[in-house]
């Protein structure tokens, strides 16, 4: 096994004839492929009828037995014509490679959480594999339940390979719906934790892995760990009863924890100062976590046939360990001379949208960092802050804060208006409107200047006016501006509320 590659073993029939290579990547640039969906009931049902014939002729307790019987030690053998020759302790078998089965419904709920809780799963994208995989029954649950392009399941017991590879014709000729993808399965007879090599170039294409390891010691779980190492970003692994190693495992607050706790040492080194609400500014340097870390996406107990049992649900990341639309810290760019941090959702490693731009638009950002909670008080505060200057600015007579932007426009224009005495409301460099809104803007005291703030309020400004405007001229008078600069504060405040809402949540 060490030195022969992986055998191939032949597709069902009703699997889709590979296309070319020029129209494969001419068909998947004009359709993005669809994720799949969790099993409907009437699929499950049938899914799971198919999963029972496959196993009709291998049912547990007799599977459970062979196991049993290949991992017991044999006896040493009695040497002949010598008598009082104490006879050896029976030994046991070795626990760690004790067979444990998941049933069907069980692998298609763990799928079904998968694609919930660390994102889609597509067609034909990315292997499945089981760390020791006994008889089968997983990687056949999970090829019935899933797509994927490959399922590949390591056993090291010959007893149980050998039921896996009597059952697998059953899978190979079952009738499933047309048009259902039918992955191949491969079945390994290999030691995973002293004959690893030939994994490593497997776990580059595993998009999900489940490890059983109920029973394993400490080998078996430094050989999952290793695994789970080279496996790819964006890929799942589901770890039964037992967990990864906490090294692997990102922990977004492990580096504001020892701040905080410097910073209280160093506030009990003044006399007379008391540590309770000591502030611990935000900073971008890189959390002490795996830049290719996992995080705990979901634990859930498990109903197995000989117990009760916890599953935890991983998803692989890099830096900063965010998924589309998760909540980071973000500096802006270098030459936008703007050094503070802000709350923002991730879009990529190298973009995201500010918290509070509510017309959601991407921007680069010069640096990004997870989302603490010492990030979480930081922001809070911020808002708190912000919602405190939109409620003034509300309190602020809209009729004064028009008149006196109409004003600076007409000072702006040379003294008039022209003859209807109204502006432009389009936000644009070229006319007074942009000048108008702005000036009106300033009423929002330091969040005025802040460009994602202007950019919003422009937007609802522009947006608002239109609905004023009932002749479709592009210009507002200044009565008409009272009513819309009213509907401006009340949005921006209603964003502002609704992102501490979430903060704090």
């Amino acid at each position: 096994w060490l030195k022969a590659p992986f055998a191939l073993l032949s597709h069902s029939s009703n699997c889709r004839e590979p296309l070319p290579a020029k129209m494969a990547e001419e068909e998947a640039a004009e359709v993005p492929p669809e994720p799949v969906p969790p099993l409907s009931e009437e699929d499950l049902e049938n899914r799971k009828a198919c999963f029972d014939e496959v196993f009709a002729e291998f049912p547990a307790l007799e599977v459970k037995q062979k196991s049993m019987a290949e991992r017991k030690p044999a006896p040493p053998a009695d040497p002949e014509g010598e008598e009082g020759v104490e006879q050896a302790p029976e030994t046991a078998p070795n626990i760690a490679l004790a067979y444990s089965e998941l049933d069907f419904l069980t692998v298609n709920k763990l799928l079904t959480l998968i694609k919930e809780k660390c994102g889609p799963l597509y067609p034909s994208k990315g292997q499945f594999l089981d760390f020791g995989s006994g008889a089968g029954k997983v990687c056949v649950a999970a090829a019935l339940a899933h797509p994927f392009e490959k399922v590949v399941g390591v056993e090291v017991l010959q007893s149980m390979n050998d039921a896996a590879n009597a059952a697998l014709p059953k899978y190979t000729e079952a009738a499933l719906p047309e048009g259902v993808i039918k992955p191949e399965i491969q079945f390994i007879k290999g030691d995973f934790v002293n004959e690893f090599e030939p994994l490593e170039a497997v776990a580059a294409e595993v998009a999900v892995c489940i490890v059983v390891a109920t029973t394993f010691g400490e080998p078996e779980l430094q050989a999952m760990a290793k695994f789970a190492q080279k496996m790819p970003e964006g890929s799942s692994l589901v770890a039964v009863t037992q967990k990864l190693p906490e090294e692997m495992v990102v922990d977004v607050n492990r580096d504001p924890r020892k701040r905080r706790a410097a910073a209280t040492r160093k506030a009990l080194a003044k006399r007379g100062v008391e540590p309770v609400g000591i502030d611990v500014v935000p900073h971008m340097e890189p959390a002490e976590n795996d830049p290719n870390g996992w995080r705990l996406k979901h634990t859930e107990d498990l109903e197995l046939e000989w117990g009760t049992t916890s599953c935890y649900i991983y998803k692989k990341y890099t830096y900063p360990f965010c998924d589309p639309g998760d909540i980071c810290m973000v500096t802006p760019l270098p030459e936008e001379n703007d050094t503070n941090v802000y709350p923002a959702y991730f879009v990529s490693p190298t973009t995201a949208t500010y918290m509070d731009d509510g017309t959601e638009k991407p921007e680069d950002v010069g640096k990004m960092a997870p989302f603490s909670e010492e990030d979480r008080t930081y922001a809070v505060k911020l808002y708190e802050s912000k919602l405190a200057v939109c409620k003034t600015a509300e309190m602020v007579d809209s009729k004064a804060v028009v008149a006196a932007a109409f004003n600076a426009v007409k000072e702006k224009m040379g003294g008039s208006l022209g003859e209807d005495g109204k502006i432009s409301y389009a936000n644009d460099e070229a006319n007074e409107g942009m000048l108008l809104i702005h000036t009106m803007i300033g009423n929002f005291g330091s969040m005025g200047g802040e460009s994602k703030v202007m950019r919003f309020m422009a937007a609802k400004w522009e947006e608002a006016c239109k609905e004023a405007d009932v002749d479709g001229s592009g210009t507002i008078s200044e009565e008409e501006a009272i009513g819309v600069w009213e509907k401006v504060k009340t949005t921006m405040s209603q964003l502002i509320m609704s992102k501490l809402d979430q903060l704090k949540a």
